[in-house]
């Protein structure tokens, strides 16, 4: 535990460090020409050196799947049968369902780039508390700057934290009692699974078309390039992954009111592929795999195992404005990955596929410049061996601040 707040508090300092650090020099620019404008009490507010936005915001979520379980775990977990008990498969995992609090604060900054063009600057910090299975609890963060590059360019850098995210319990061990070769679920030992993740991103986004009277009043297109690591406790260090990704956005705006946006993304993941304990069917091939002299439904079999793959992903996500104040919205990603395991014996990713699908929908409303709120809806169905099929579904209001 006292790793895990370490962490926290590591990134966290980090965070507000790189924040200072980017704003200082905008100051400093910014002090200098408010003095100067003094001078010329004429000047008008837009043509200010800088400005700062501050906010804060609340969000209580609904989720009617947290650990992403299949149909038969919802029920063993329901049930609590002493064999699961024993084996601490759903210890720390203490409703299917939960109410997580997510208060979050954040600023955006903008002034004159003494080096040329506009500078941006976005960060925020949010604790995700989840009320029913307080071990999932965990916060997050992330810092957004821009600078604007000729009269329609924007380069754009980015980086995302999370930490101690509890994913759920995994098989970590086994204790044959009765020497038969067999691990019934009793005789299986779970611990729990939990990562902390940091992303990087650069993108560069240049502006088409813009004219607020046409049909088509925006077109951009904005390629993008990052990377992101995912870092277990060490008892799940074979399910580390280091993922390089790249892809290309395209932004249309219609009459000035319609949104659409399309992405496409590439991810290349890799896993370290150590040796892991898995549970193996050998009835299925009808063979002794882990030479033990005997075939077994449950053998315990000590094999590598690669989580490495190849990810292709499809994005839409649309906006109608129907007033200045009131937005709706419509979203759709669909995930593709392969698996490039070359160990037959790993039963889950060897010549394996998954297929991950999210649909989503929201209103927004701007009740003043201070006060807007949201409200969003998003369901999940993913199809991969290793965790199973299960569907996912997330109501989230939220309600932000502008104190700025």
């Amino acid at each position: 535990m006292k790793s895990i707040l370490t962490k926290r508090s590591l990134a966290v300092r980090i965070l507000f460090l790189v924040t200072f650090l980017t704003v200082l020099p905008c100051l400093g620019q910014s002090e200098t020409a408010n003095n100067e404008s003094c001078l010329n009490r004429e000047t008008d507010d837009q043509d200010k050196a800088y400005k700062l936005h501050l906010y804060a915001e609340t969000g209580l979520e609904y989720t009617d799947n947290v650990f992403r379980l299949t149909d038969s775990q919802i029920s063993r977990m329901k049930a609590k049968d002493y064999e699961d008990v024993v084996s601490r498969r759903y210890k720390d995992m203490d409703s299917v369902s939960d109410y997580i609090v997510e208060p979050e604060i954040g600023l955006k900054f903008g002034c004159d780039n003494p080096l040329g063009g506009k500078f941006g600057l976005k960060s925020w910090l949010k604790y995700n508390y989840y009320t029913q299975n307080e071990e999932k609890s965990f916060p997050e963060g992330g810092i957004k700057l821009k600078n604007t590059i000729g009269e329609k360019g924007v380069l754009i850098l980015g980086g995302k934290f999370l930490s101690g995210f509890f994913k759920k319990n995994y098989l970590s061990d086994v204790d044959d009692a009765d020497d038969d070769g067999n691990i019934p679920r009793e005789e299986r030992i779970y611990s729990s699974a939990t990562y902390d993740e940091y992303e990087g991103i650069i993108a560069y986004e240049y502006e088409i078309v813009k004219a607020k009277s046409n049909t088509i009043s925006g077109f951009d297109i904005y390629p993008f390039a990052g990377y992101r690591s995912r870092i277990y406790n060490s008892t799940f260090d074979n399910r580390d992954q280091d993922i390089g990704f790249l892809g290309l956005g395209i932004r249309l705006e219609f009459i000035s009111r319609i949104n659409l946006n399309m992405i496409y993304q590439y991810e290349n993941v890799a896993s370290p592929g150590y040796h892991e304990l898995v549970l193996y069917n050998e009835y299925v091939s009808g063979t002794d795999v882990n030479g033990d002299g005997v075939i077994k439904k449950n053998a315990p079999l000590i094999t590598s195992v690669d989580r490495s793959s190849n990810r292709h992903t499809l994005e839409f996500n649309s906006a109608l404005k129907l007033t200045k104040r009131f937005t709706l919205s419509l979203g759709y990603k669909n995930r593709w990955t392969s698996y490039t395991s070359d160990n037959p014996l790993d039963i889950d990713h060897y010549e394996n596929d998954a297929h991950r699908q999210e649909i989503k929908s929201g209103i927004s409303y701007d009740f003043s410049k201070t006060w807007s709120a949201k409200f969003e809806y998003n369901r999940t169905d993913d199809h991969d061996n290793e965790d199973g099929d299960y569907s996912q579904n997330n109501y989230l209001f939220t309600i932000r601040y502008n104190f700025i």
